[in-house]
């Protein structure tokens, strides 16, 4: 049985790849023809981190996708989180492809990190606010930027 299930994933994986190749997604159908995607969860250090980390976890968790993480925090509180992620990560059977740190504008952060990649499932990250931190004013004005993202930007805010 569980030969056939891996068998089913492999196939569903191969026609995802011919669907976007399709399209005209060629860059997206290598990747999927590679490998698994990612869930690029971004930690700003800000409250609603842990929500993000929940939500990015269960995304990972129910499209059989790996975590990267992406820490634009530094200190203690965000070494904890970042601990606690990858324990959870762990305990949920979620792969972490790898964790990278960043510093300045949160926003080119994530842009710089995902630029010419289409490994991405999605980017999550806390509200709006949060990705405007450490920007000057001229990068606070990018809004355009996010086109060149190539995935979906879930932006997670408390409820």
């Amino acid at each position: 049985m569980a030969k056939v299930g891996r068998l089913g994933k492999k196939f569903e994986e191969v026609m995802s790849a011919a669907a976007f190749a399709e399209a005209g997604e060629f860059e997206t159908a290598q990747e999927l023809a590679r490998g698994r995607m990612k869930v690029l969860l971004v930690l700003t250090g800000g409250e609603r981190d842990s929500r993000s980390m929940k939500y990015a976890l269960n995304t990972a968790k129910r499209t059989d996708a790996a975590l990267e993480v992406l820490a634009a925090a530094q200190g203690p509180r965000a070494k904890r989180l970042l601990e606690d992620c990858v324990l959870k990560a762990e305990g949920a059977g979620v792969d972490v492809a790898g964790v990278a740190h960043k510093d300045g504008c949160i926003k080119e952060a994530i842009i710089g990190h995902t630029r010419k990649r289409r490994d991405f499932l999605c980017v999550v990250v806390e509200s709006t606010g949060a990705l405007n931190f450490e920007c000057s004013q001229e990068e606070k004005k990018l809004e355009g930027v996010w086109k060149k993202l190539g995935c979906p930007l879930v932006l997670v805010s408390e409820t």
